[in-house]
Formats: C-alpha cells, sequence, structure tokens
C-alpha cells in the first residue's frame, strides 16, 4: 500500500526492521471480492509488505518509486502498477499525490483459473492473459497517455460508485471495469508482454518437479537444506535430483541454492535496514564473511555497495 511522506525519503528504520506483514483482503478491504480506495481513504503502510490478492496502484499524480522484488521502479503520473498476491512490495506516497489502489481477489478476477497463488508467475500467458502485466511488473513499466490515463481514472471512478453502493450486478460491473483497465494496459503494451512472455524461462518455473524444489527451498532459505533433504522432500532420489537440476539448470544443487539465498539477501538489502550480519543469517549463513564472499561472488559486489548502490537508486 501506501505511506504518507516523500519517496526522496528513505523508509523508517524502525518499519524496515520490523516483520514483514501479509495482508488479507478482510484486513484491507471492506468486501472480500473487491476493493477500491484513493488517496483520502488509503490505509497507512509504512513498510515492505505483502498480501493474499492481486493489486494495482494507479498513479494520478505525484512522482515516487515502487520497491518490487529486488527492482526499484519509477511512479510517475500515468503509470499503471501491478502486484501479484505475495509479491514484496512497497510504494512510498509523495505529498499531494493522487491515486487509486484497487485490491481483488484471484476468484473474482479469473474466477474459472483453478491455479494456486504461488504458481501464478509461472502461469502460461495464453491460460490467461489478464495475469501478464502482473507478471513482468518487475520488467516493464506502465506509462500511459494522457488520453488512456482519462480512461483508466474513469473506470476507477466507476468502480468506486459501484464499490460503494453495491447494488444488484455491481460485482459484475465492476469486474468487467477491472478488466477493461487492464486491457488498456495490455493494448499499450501488448508487443512488451508478449516479448517477456516468450523470453526463456528459469527452467525451476518450467519443470512440475523443480518447481516443487522452489517451492520447498524458498521456505527453507534460513535453514540448513541438503540435497537429500530436498530430494525426500519432493520424493525423489538426491542422484536423480542432481542430475535433474544440473540437465535443466546447469547447476549443481549448491549453486541453485546459493543463487536463490543471494536473491533473497538482495531483497533484504532493498527493503530492510537490518544488519548485514541478521541478513546472513536469515539466508541460511551461520558466518557473516562467508555469506558476504558468496555474495560477491554471485553478484559482483559486496552487501554493503550493493545496499548502497540500491539506496542511491531510491533517491534519484
Amino acid at each position: 500500500m501506501t505511506q504518507s511522506t516523500s519517496p526522496l525519503q528513505p523508509t523508517p528504520l524502525r518499519a524496515r526492521q520490523a516483520p514483514l506483514d501479509n495482508y488479507r483482503m478482510s484486513e484491507r478491504s471492506l468486501h472480500g471480492d473487491f476493493g477500491i480506495r484513493d488517496e483520502h481513504s488509503a490505509l497507512p503502510n509504512a513498510a515492505p509488505h505483502r498480501h493474499e490478492y492481486f493489486q494495482i496502484h494507479v498513479q494520478l499524480q505525484g512522482s515516487t518509486q515502487h520497491f518490487i522484488g529486488d527492482v526499484c521502479r519509477p511512479v510517475e503520473a500515468g503509470t499503471v502498477c501491478f502486484i501479484l498476491p505475495f509479491t514484496t512490495h512497497f510504494i512510498p506516497t509523495a505529498p499531494g499525490s493522487r491515486y487509486f489502489i484497487l485490491n481483488a481477489s484471484l476468484a473474482y478476477l479469473l474466477p474459472s483459473l483453478d491455479v494456486d497463488l504461488q504458481d501464478l508467475a509461472h502461469t502460461p500467458i495464453e491460460r490467461a492473459p489478464e495475469l501478464a502485466p502482473f507478471r513482468f511488473q518487475e520488467q516493464i513499466d506502465f506509462a500511459l497517455t494522457p488520453r488512456e490515463m482519462a480512461q483508466v481514472e474513469a473506470l476507477c471512478n466507476a468502480m468506486a460508485a459501484e464499490d460503494a453502493q453495491r447494488a444488484t450486478g455491481a460485482t459484475i460491473l465492476i469486474r468487467g471495469y477491472l478488466l477493461q483497465l487492464i486491457g488498456l494496459v495490455w493494448r499499450h503494451y501488448g508487443e512488451s508482454l508478449m516479448h517477456w512472455a516468450s523470453a526463456p524461462a528459469s527452467s525451476l518455473a518450467r519443470h512440475p518437479t523443480l518447481a516443487r524444489l522452489q517451492a520447498y527451498l524458498k521456505e527453507r532459505l534460513h535453514l540448513p537444506v541438503s540435497l537429500a533433504d530436498a530430494a525426500a522432500a519432493i520424493h525423489l532420489s538426491p542422484t536423480y535430483l542432481a542430475h535433474l537440476i544440473k540437465r535443466e539448470t546447469g547447476q549443481t544443487f549448491l549453486e541453485c541454492l546459493t543463487s536463490r539465498r543471494m536473491a533473497f539477501a538482495r531483497e533484504l538489502l532493498l527493503h530492510t535496514n537490518l544488519s548485514i550480519k541478521e541478513i546472513a543469517f536469515r539466508c541460511g549463513f551461520a558466518d557473516e564473511a562467508y555469506f558476504g564472499k558468496r555474495f560477491r561472488l554471485v553478484t559482483g559486489k559486496s552487501p554493503s555497495s550493493t545496499r548502497a548502490e540500491l539506496r542511491n537508486t531510491a533517491r534519484v
């Protein structure tokens, strides 16, 4: 969600050190299927967070940034931001900004799509093209023309009016307006969305067995994990799992695990003020010096210089 501070100021230390909130629809919207708020009714949120629902942020006025995953995207007037469920993100609010925040459950946005929330990022674009802007938000800045933005604002106002009344047929109309909004972004950025959809995906995401491995590792990045542990969890022999990872990714199991830990470390460096020692611990490293060595080997930079670079980016 948002915070009423200048985007040129770093996130408060106390907020960055707090655990990430993971919101449910019932905590942020009046209804369990859809909710919309503007700058006057938006609920305060002073730190990076996640939520179990889809979110769309429509920036009508003012400039800020969107911290999502381990990247930072610019948000100018006319920008629409898309956030998948359970994605860490944060959009600070600049004084004088005007915006809408739309929340929608999967069952409401795409009632016929029978997919686990954790698998949305890997759903083929042909099966659910509506997901594409959410999937590729970290690669594309969805900046619309003034004419397109006027249409988006009109759609948001229509959704807000219907949501306030919830008269007969309101949920159908709101869904229609919501899909029109996504369709407008698709019309403008369809070529870019198709490009990213056709780009070679991570082999870990493409292969069902390795997707299960990915989910297993995601929950245990702070713990010691062996090849034998992982193989047992997904019901394979260690030899076969090692062979599968090497064949599909070109990496060893340890390289695969380290890569995921380094990605998580970058996320913590961007979104928190945790010490390097604490980040090392949360990424499964008992020794800070060894973590720094591995981080530098994988990324080419030290954790501290990476944090400084990310902070400088946030101030641009």
